[in-house]
C-alpha cells in the first residue's frame, strides 16, 4: 500500500500562493505531515488488531503460556479497541484533506474555519471553474461504498454506540460478520479484517490522487 508521503511536501510547497503568509504556511506543513501520521496510526491499529485478535483466540484455546494475560477477555478488549481505532484514524485522515486543500488553494482566509468542508471546496470550484479533475475525484470518492461504510462506522462508534462484536464470528472460516443490527446501513461485507483492507485499500489511492490533483494550476 503506498503511503500518503508519495506526495512530496517540496512539490506541494511550490504549489502555494506566493502570497501566503509564513503561518499559514507553517499550518500547510503541518496538516501534510499529519496526514502521515495518521497513515502511520492507520497501519499501526491494523497490525495491533491482528496481533491481539490472533491472541484471543489462542487464548480461549488455552494455548497461552508466555503472555501476560491468559485472559480471553483482555485480548477481546484490545483487539475491539485497535479495530474502532483504525477506523476512526482513517476517517480522519480522510476528512481532513479538505483543510489541507484550502491551505493549498485558499478557499477561505480563515484556515482554522469550523465551516471547512468537502461543500466549502466544491462549491469554491464550481463558482470559479477550477480544478474540475479535482471535483471529479472529491465526487468519486465521497460517493464510494467504501467512504460510505467508513464514515458510518466510525460516526456511530464514536458518536452512538459501540457496535457489538461476535468474537466467534471472526475466524476466516467462519466468514465473520459485526453484528449487523447495530449498523444502520447495509455494508458489502461484515468481516473486520476484509473490511479494513478494502476500505483502505479503494480510498487511499484515490486521496492521494485527489491531492495530487489540486497540486496543477
Amino acid at each position: 500500500v503506498r503511503s500518503i508521503s508519495v506526495v512530496k511536501l517540496q512539490d506541494l510547497r511550490e504549489c502555494l500562493s506566493p502570497d501566503l503568509d509564513d503561518k499559514r504556511k507553517t499550518r500547510f506543513e503541518v496538516a501534510f505531515r499529519s496526514l502521515g501520521y495518521q497513515d502511520d496510526y492507520c497501519r499501526y491499529h491494523y497490525e495491533q488488531y491482528i496481533k491481539e485478535h490472533n491472541l484471543f483466540f489462542s487464548a480461549a484455546q488455552g494455548e497461552l503460556n508466555n503472555e501476560e494475560s491468559l485472559n480471553p477477555q483482555y485480548y477481546r478488549i484490545a483487539f475491539e479497541a485497535h479495530c474502532f481505532a483504525f477506523f476512526r484514524a482513517f476517517h480522519a485522515l480522510i476528512e481532513s484533506i479538505p483543510y489541507l486543500l484550502n491551505l493549498l488553494i485558499e478557499v477561505n482566509k480563515d484556515s482554522e474555519s469550523r465551516y471547512l468542508n468537502w461543500n466549502t471546496i466544491l462549491e469554491f470550484c464550481e463558482i470559479s471553474k477550477s480544478h474540475q479533475d479535482g471535483v471529479k475525484k472529491i465526487k468519486s470518492l465521497r460517493g464510494s461504498d467504501s467512504y460510505r461504510e467508513l464514515e458510518h462506522i466510525s460516526n456511530v462508534s464514536k458518536h452512538r454506540r459501540i457496535v457489538r462484536v461476535d468474537s466467534g464470528l471472526f475466524s476466516e472460516v467462519s466468514k465473520a460478520s459485526l453484528c449487523k443490527e447495530d449498523l444502520d446501513k447495509q455494508f458489502r461485507s461484515y468481516e473486520i479484517e476484509k473490511l479494513m483492507n478494502t476500505i483502505f485499500d479503494e480510498l487511499h489511492p484515490q486521496a492521494i490522487e485527489l491531492i495530487k490533483s489540486f497540486m496543477q494550476r
